[in-house]
């Protein structure tokens, strides 16, 4: 398995670094970071769903690391009104994400029929994020992960990605089979073409 991962001085730091995504991304005024984009990213994700909706277990359903809370309201739009994200920082009065980490989620055991999720590259540990999936979801439960390209980037690339303070990515992987083997617990069950183009889509369920 080749995984390579972004190096934290602790856990701490490691929130500490995610957290600031959106603050620095406001700060900038980069434009997907605005209030004004908010409608054209719920149309995006409208259509990326629409990719792999026939996989969604109803009714409740989880957004990790959802941030603004595009996904969630596109869910919503989409038929699956239980719907609820999760993030460090959701940013200030978020109607449609709490505040949280979503390797220690503040949800009782087998909550979620589907868990969905863009950012797993932001995860701390594959292994301690996929247990506490395994404990929100209910039995025969669904894991829904769009996962970036930069799996196809040459192994130097990848560990540049990892080392540099501006990105955000802390852990990179050569294949999606490394990913799944990561996933303790879970089993890639279908592919989908993600309608986000740097975006592939796997559906896995608990093994």
């Amino acid at each position: 398995m080749s995984i390579k991962k972004r190096k934290y001085k602790n856990y701490n730091d490691y929130l500490h670094h995610q957290s600031m995504k959106l603050t620095i991304g406001v700060r900038n005024k980069i434009e997907k970071f605005m209030p004004s984009h908010f409608p054209n990213a719920v149309i995006s994700f409208e259509k990326r769903i629409g990719e792999f909706k026939e996989y969604v277990k109803p009714c409740k359903i989880l957004c990790l690391g959802s941030r603004s809370g595009a996904e969630v309201v596109a869910f919503r739009n989409l038929g699956f009104n239980d719907t609820i994200g999760i993030d460090i920082n959701p940013g200030k009065d978020n109607k449609y994400v709490i505040k949280g980490d979503f390797h220690n989620m503040d949800f009782k055991d087998k909550t979620f029929n589907t868990i969905y999720c863009n950012c797993i590259d932001h995860a701390w540990s594959l292994k301690e994020l996929s247990k506490e999936i395994r404990r929100v979801l209910v039995s025969n439960g669904r894991l829904i992960l769009e996962i970036d390209h930069t799996i196809k980037k040459k192994r130097e690339d990848r560990v540049k990605q990892v080392k540099k303070k501006s990105k955000y990515e802390s852990i990179m992987w050569e294949d999606v089979k490394d990913l799944e083997k990561g996933l303790k617990g879970f089993k890639v069950i279908s592919r989908f073409d993600s309608a986000c183009p740097t975006f592939m889509g796997i559906i896995l369920d608990e093994e």
